[in-house]
């Protein structure tokens, strides 16, 4: 357990790979955890200090009623894979706002993606283009995300990682503001290490108010 004061975090996406991630990182470090998910039997019920929320994103008055002012934070890692243009990462992150703004939760750390808003052209050609050709759908959608968490007034932060893999946490990774990071990255991360600085940033407050990039 960490020096920081046991917190109450609710997370969305909790059943994805840094959802899930994230909700054994808290507990692990005696926080407690709200998880709203479709799929109960994708997480143990019987775990101490996880409560789980059976809902549908898409239901936004199911969203906005999963935040109580129990909680003291919000994490968000899901992820749509948008076919054409359907603004689901907008639509969700609008009802977890509101639901935040309507009883008074202010702390809010999101998952984006490298390629949003100003990091649009970041990174070697490989990840430019996927970012342009792959998610084409997808990374205007997580712009509109963005643009819904920067004017909540919120004390947000959102993380961009680059290719998301499934390996074990290692601890060492980049973050970084801006376009150029200040040492040679690999352009991609575990999904592990994102949860980790998700749960960093909730514990210490760091990168208030800033979208930054997540990198080995």
């Amino acid at each position: 357990m960490t020096d920081q004061s046991p917190q109450t975090i609710l997370v969305f996406g909790a059943t994805g790979g840094t959802g899930k991630a994230f909700v054994e990182q808290a507990l692990l470090q005696g926080h407690s955890v709200i998880a709203f998910v479709r799929d109960p039997s994708k997480l143990p019920r019987e775990t101490a200090g996880l409560k789980i929320i059976e809902g549908d994103l898409f239901d936004a008055d199911a969203v906005k009623v999963a935040v109580t002012s129990d909680c003291d934070a919000v994490f968000t890692a899901y992820g749509f894979s948008n076919k054409g243009p359907d603004n689901k990462h907008e639509r969700v992150t609008r009802a977890v706002v509101d639901g935040m703004m309507a009883v008074g939760v202010s702390r809010l750390v999101a998952v984006s993606s490298m390629g949003a808003s100003e990091s649009q052209g970041i990174g070697p050609f490989w990840v430019r283009f996927v970012a342009k050709v792959i998610l084409k759908h997808i990374i205007p959608d997580k712009t509109l995300q963005e643009t819904v968490i920067k004017n909540a007034g919120l004390t947000w932060t959102v993380l961009r990682p680059p290719m998301l893999v499934s390996k074990p946490a290692t601890g060492r990774y980049t973050v970084w503001a801006g376009m150029k990071p200040p040492q040679k990255v690999a352009w991609k991360v575990a999904r592990a290490d994102v949860a980790a600085e998700g749960l960093r940033c909730i514990e210490t407050g760091d990168h208030g108010g800033e979208a930054v990039q997540i990198s080995w």
